[in-house]
């Protein structure tokens, strides 16, 4: 009998035991729920805040500025374009203001580029800031709006192509490294990196790549600048210019980036009769933002694919 009642002890305490842990797991999912809930609350200002399921332009009139701080490369234009091509149907946005920050990049892509602005501004008037550097590539893109306004400082030209070669042949020695190449076709492998390029090499690398692209770079700038192949290419060979000393060639105005914002809020004022102070400056994101509290990141050791030829 004491056996029995023993047991039937052990089997309450057993029960009492269970009934906390499931209260446990209760309590702890429940305060789980409380936290998603939470966070759900202020993601949703966050949200809004920085548009992370789509930008949250401002319902008024604004300038939308876009900071063009990267290496050029196609995927960058991409991103460029598809930012644009949605505040080209925003009737708030009056007009586009890009700030340049770049050193140059792909020739493709700042052709494309170039070709995408001229036409996108028979759309939207786009304007342009040059507050540090657009050289090489950058300039082949700036070189499609006018008038170009630099900071005074601030660098530009460098109009001229270049194809990096590294000679590692004598590491490659040192390591045991060959290389064995086969190829049908005299020019299908046409420089090598275990070795200098010789005469021929050079030549045809000149001949078939790099003057084509300087030629086409060229007559690009001298189209959209209005200025004579003869007279730009005094300013054509590689060097690279402090803005304000090629005022009236290269560039159209020198101001500040404060000067150049207000002067673009008065002409949206005077343009479409709204007051000066009722437009603001909206910075696009051309990155999607990360959600604060489920963020997975999943690390890509794929190679990077390297462009040798450069506008730079």
């Amino acid at each position: 009998m004491d056996d029995l009642f023993s047991k039937s002890q052990k089997l309450h305490a057993e029960l009492s035991i269970f009934k906390l842990k499931a209260l446990k797991e209760k309590i702890i999912i429940f305060g789980v729920v409380i936290i998603v809930f939470v966070e759900i609350f202020f993601m949703i200002g966050f949200i809004k805040k920085s548009g992370f399921f789509g930008e949250k332009t401002p319902s008024k009139p604004y300038v939308a500025v876009i900071n063009f701080d990267k290496e050029i490369t196609v995927d960058y234009i991409n991103k460029l374009i598809a930012k644009m091509d949605k505040l080209k149907r925003d009737k708030d946005a009056k007009e586009i203001l890009i700030i340049f920050n770049t050193p140059g990049g792909s020739p493709s892509a700042s052709d494309e580029f170039n070709a995408y602005l001229k036409q996108y501004t028979k759309t939207k008037k786009v304007n342009v800031y040059i507050e540090s550097m657009a050289a090489s590539g950058g300039y082949y893109v700036v070189s499609a709006i006018r008038p170009i306004i630099a900071n005074k400082n601030a660098i530009v030209g460098s109009i001229g192509v270049i194809m990096p070669h590294y000679v590692i042949g004598k590491l490659a020695k040192k390591l045991g490294i060959e290389e064995d190449s086969i190829t049908v076709g005299k020019y299908k492998k046409p420089i090598s990196l275990f070795k200098k390029a010789d005469k021929q090499q050079r030549q045809y690398l000149y001949s078939h790549l790099l003057n084509p692209t300087y030629q086409n770079f060229l007559k690009v700038v001298s189209h959209d600048r209005n200025i004579t192949l003869t007279k730009l290419k005094q300013y054509a060979d590689g060097k690279i210019y402090i803005a304000n000393t090629v005022k009236g060639i290269l560039v159209d105005q020198i101001s500040t980036l404060v000067q150049t914002k207000q002067q673009i809020k008065q002409e949206i004022a005077h343009k479409y009769h709204i007051a000066a102070k009722e437009i603001r400056f909206y910075n696009i994101e051309l990155n999607k933002k990360e959600l604060p509290f489920f963020k997975v990141e999943i690390q890509n050791s794929t190679l990077k694919t390297l462009q040798n030829m450069q506008l730079q």
